[in-house]
């Protein structure tokens, strides 16, 4: 099964930074980076001193009752995004996480949604999830702070 793994579209992320705010209206400005913020945008963790932002996300991009939104961190300025759209980020590969899919009529699968630990294999157990008939895609999320990592479909 081929897996592809999305960060958050560079074409949201522009208009964002153009409209000077995030979709709910919060103001885009720049944060230091410390060196421990895991960037949405390119799919690795922010280098000491990097230009960031931290804004609120969802990965919907249409009104949907399933839409969570929270904070998330990106860089400031554009950048090259996630190029390896084919390998598991290994960013998020030994953390808590959580699998959230949905089915093909956008609601939530919640016989499939599993909650992993560091010492899990992600990608296994995504690949399981995907591999349901009923599900379309999943939303993994961060099992600490239950934020948005990426897409997987």
């Amino acid at each position: 099964m081929e897996i592809r793994y999305t960060a958050i579209p560079a074409e949201r992320l522009a208009a964002m930074r153009e409209a000077g705010e995030d979709e709910f209206g919060n103001k885009w400005q720049p944060r230091v980076a410390e060196g421990w913020e895991p960037l949405r945008c390119c799919l690795r963790k922010a280098s000491v001193d990097e230009d960031i932002a931290l804004i609120c996300y969802t990965p919907w991009d249409e009104p949907s009752p399933w839409m969570e939104a929270g904070p998330v961190f990106v860089h400031h300025e554009a950048c090259a995004g996630y190029p390896d759209t084919g390998e598991y980020p290994a960013l998020f590969r030994h953390n808590k996480a959580i699998l959230n899919p949905f089915d093909h009529s956008g609601a939530r699968a919640y016989d499939h949604i599993t909650f992993l630990g560091p010492e899990d294999d992600h990608l296994a157990a995504l690949a399981n999830v995907l591999s349901q008939p009923d599900v379309a895609y999943v939303h993994v999320r961060s099992g600490s702070a239950g934020c948005f990592h990426f897409l997987a479909t």
